[in-house]
């Protein structure tokens, strides 16, 4: 009789996933020290590309990933959540909100509820300008924009792994991470908003998460070079949370040091 091992539960993933929320919180209530909080965001990014691609990649060697299974429990954790955060939203806007303001705030839920709301945020405003603080549904921007990314990054790497299996994959990721870091460096000067808000120019802090557990996937560090490395990369984030601000073209290659930093 098999014995099926409960999951390891990742103490450090789940550590890293504070300080990015932390950074975020502090950020958006202004306080002092954290202009550059909004790394938060880029770091979770790194994450979700990480557990993602562990997922796909897992999950196609062993011949039992599915595609509909893979989204259906991404939604089953998002869904009910978001859900409940819109309702809230509607009846507390009812109340507070001008008609004008509550009609905005619809069609920002209609843009969360669809994952669509980086494109709508995109066409409205940046995420710096002042009249962004005002929309209670700003945050759903990188929602959508990972929402995306677990739509298509399986299909890319199902699409790869039939055609020359695990090299193919492999190259895939490398390709994208390269091609989308490119635009992204480019676009933060020639349109930022859409470099911030858009999956093309967001796809490659993702990537880079997924590639580090392609790297260590098999390798174990010894108890000094863990040590070393984690220092390097919390010095990374805090200098990326301490020394940048809104005025800091973003992401283009800013967004590297707090992106090797949770790498």
């Amino acid at each position: 009789m098999s014995v099926v091992l409960p999951k390891k539960f990742r103490y450090d993933i789940n550590g890293l996933r504070a300080w990015a929320v932390v950074a975020v919180i502090l950020f958006h209530f202004k306080v002092l020290g954290f202009a550059g909080g909004f790394v938060g965001v880029d770091i979770f990014f790194v994450i979700s590309g990480l557990l993602m691609t562990k997922i796909i990649v897992t999950g196609l060697e062993s011949n039992r990933f599915s595609y509909s299974r893979f989204m259906f429990a991404r939604a089953k954790r998002i869904f009910p959540v978001l859900a409940v955060l819109c309702l809230a939203l509607l009846v507390f806007g009812w109340f507070w909100l001008s008609t004008i303001d509550y009609q905005k705030l619809g069609t920002h839920i209609v843009g969360a509820a669809l994952f669509i709301s980086n494109h709508k945020l995109y066409s409205e405003a940046g995420y710096f300008d002042a009249a962004s603080y005002e929309k209670w549904l700003l945050h759903s921007w990188s929602l959508s924009v990972e929402w995306q990314f677990y739509l298509l990054l399986p299909l890319v790497l199902m699409l790869a792994w039939r055609w020359r299996g695990k090299q193919a994959v492999l190259l895939s990721l490398l390709a994208i991470a390269l091609v989308s870091f490119m635009l992204s460096v480019y676009a933060v000067e020639t349109n930022p908003s859409a470099a911030f808000y858009l999956l093309p120019f967001r796809a490659w802090e993702m990537v880079t998460g997924g590639l580090i557990w392609w790297v260590m996937r098999h390798k174990q560090l010894g108890q000094m070079a863990s040590k070393v490395i984690e220092l390097l990369g919390f010095t990374l984030i805090l200098m990326a949370i301490f020394g940048f601000n809104d005025a800091t073209p973003w992401p283009g290659g800013y967004a590297l040091v707090p992106v090797l930093g949770a790498v």
